[in-house]
């Protein structure tokens, strides 16, 4: 069996199968004290398997305690936990990104958390976007398990193999997709310089905040015009018409949760945007050298300005209905504060700290791809921008239906503008 099947099988029947047992053991204990539900969602294999270890290490030293994994991909744990929490059960502790966040805190789902911090939780070293991806209007309501930021993933083979250079980290829109064109008409057909990102969130809130905008305010409204978002949709039609991604019916073999089906990965494309927690699970599903570069920052003509915000894009939470909120507490302050527990958890998992001392722990004994993380981090947090805002969930799905549509010709820009902004405007 191929190490992609394996990849796939991981997190696509993980959930299922992990949802039936306990760590404490395949039949629970008869005499346990707390019985904890941990729904969440993982980016790989590496980072299910350490997070288990984790779990399994915790139960292993509280004999009262038992925890019932549920992780799965993003997409399908987040239709699991809207019917959940719809339904009064949700997990008693749970993953959620910003957007998520900014969901179950207004609908009262998720405990506040200020109580326990600095004791038992001491964030004072955690990065600055990490913890604000888990407020809600100066309320703490999840605990950064990461620190994350956006970038191109690169094939350093392909732009030797060609010739063409990488531009610097401070680069335009414009010469992304000049280097795209470049290297789709280098290596010839069937292969391109850089995947479609019109359907990635992230990627065009860089965009916005490159005219002076972004996707949304920190009141959670939209900060961008029908004519800016067009011209996101324009930008990549554009890109397509020239050679420099796939056409819209290739770039959909690549749609979903499965590294494996990306270009960078399947061997036809040199450059994926994305977010740095991908990194390790593409890296582990390649031999060839992969580097992170930061996405444009601006356009031609205009003042560059680093536009790249470092959060945490996964955390845990707590259910305001749950019993066990100290016991919760407890096992996330084993995950990220006791060394052993920090030693599964992080090591070979893909994830970085959203500690200083973690980052720093990390980089003297990870892999040269945490390395790589760890120092991509590093360089955003010179000059970091300003956070990335709590949003509405199903924006990537709501992307990739308009950007879709212009990809096969069904809609223009503006129509593709149109309806993604009803949708959204719907969710908000």
């Amino acid at each position: 069996m191929s190490r992609r099947l394996n990849r796939r099988d991981a997190l696509r029947h993980g959930a299922a199968l992990l949802g039936g047992m306990t760590l404490a053991g395949v039949a629970p204990r008869a005499f346990a004290q707390d019985h904890i539900r941990f729904g969440g969602y993982v980016e790989s294999q590496e980072q299910l398997k350490q997070t288990l270890a984790t779990l399994k290490a915790y139960t292993d030293r509280h004999p009262g305690v038992e925890i019932v994994p549920e992780f799965t991909s993003f997409s399908a744990f987040t239709d699991k936990l809207a019917t959940e929490a719809a339904g009064g059960n949700a997990p008693d502790m749970f993953s959620v990104n910003v957007d998520l966040l900014g969901e179950y805190a207004r609908r009262g789902v998720l405990a506040p958390l200020n109580g326990y911090i600095p004791k038992p939780l001491d964030l004072s070293d955690y990065v600055d976007g990490a913890i604000k991806a888990g407020t809600l209007n100066g309320q703490l309501y999840a605990i950064p398990n990461d620190c994350i930021a956006p970038a191109i993933t690169a094939k350093t083979a392909v732009f030797e193999e060609t010739g063409v250079p990488l531009p610097d980290q401070m680069w335009t829109w414009e010469q992304l997709a000049e280097t795209a064109v470049s290297i789709s008409k280098a290596k010839g057909k069937r292969f391109w310089g850089l995947e479609d990102a019109g359907s990635n969130y992230i990627p065009c809130d860089v965009f916005l905040r490159g005219m002076g905008k972004s996707m949304f305010t920190p009141e959670r409204q939209f900060n961008f015009t029908r004519e800016d978002l067009a011209e996101w949709f324009a930008y990549w039609g554009r890109l397509r018409d020239a050679g420099g991604i796939p056409p819209g019916d290739v770039q959909a073999l690549a749609n979903g949760d499965d590294p494996a089906l990306t270009g960078i990965i399947s061997g036809r494309a040199a450059m994926f945007a994305s977010l740095t927690d991908s990194f390790v699970g593409l890296q582990a599903l390649t031999e060839d050298d992969l580097v992170l570069h930061m996405l444009p920052n601006g356009f031609k003509g205009g003042t560059l300005a680093q536009h790249h915000y470092t959060y945490a894009g996964n955390s845990t939470g707590l259910w305001t209905k749950s019993p066990h909120q100290d016991r919760i507490i407890d096992i996330i302050r084993f995950m990220h504060f006791e060394p052993a527990g920090i030693e599964l958890y992080y090591r070979g998992s893909g994830m970085v700290p959203a500690s200083k001392a973690g980052r720093a722990a990390l980089a003297d004994e990870g892999t040269d791809a945490d390395r790589k993380i760890i120092a991509y981090i590093d360089l955003l947090q010179q000059n970091p921008a300003p956070p990335r805002y709590p949003g509405i969930t199903g924006m990537s799905g709501m992307l990739r239906r308009a950007n879709e549509a212009v990809a096969f010709g069904k809609m223009t820009p503006q129509q593709a503008a149109d309806q993604f902004i009803g949708e959204a405007k719907a969710r908000l």
